[in-house]
């Protein structure tokens, strides 16, 4: 009985159509959502003066929150890695004479 019922409302092409329109219109209304608060959070943030550069590096991006971690220890090795040429030499000596 099910059956019949789904197989008459696929071979209805009124059905179809309005179906199609109304998901349609939940894809666009979502997107648009989506959209309109993305820009709302971006006026907001500029408002309040933070500024941009600050806001993209301080960030850790991924859909994929197994990930997080690793894109966490990521960014500290690079920061580690990003030392002066003072730092690396400190405590180094390449001639006892030369320390005094």
């Amino acid at each position: 009985m099910a059956g019949s019922g789904i197989s008459s409302m696929m071979m209805n092409p009124k059905f179809l159509t309005k179906t199609a329109w109304l998901l349609f219109i939940g894809f666009g209304a979502f997107h648009l959502t989506k959209l309109t608060l993305g820009i709302m959070t971006g006026l907001l943030l500029a408002r309040f003066g933070k500024p941009s550069l600050v806001r993209e590096t301080s960030k850790l991006y991924s859909n994929n929150l197994v990930t997080l971690p690793y894109n966490y220890m990521k960014k500290v090795m690079h920061t580690k890695m990003k030392r002066t040429e003072k730092d690396l030499l400190q405590g180094v000596i390449l001639e006892k004479n030369l320390e005094d």
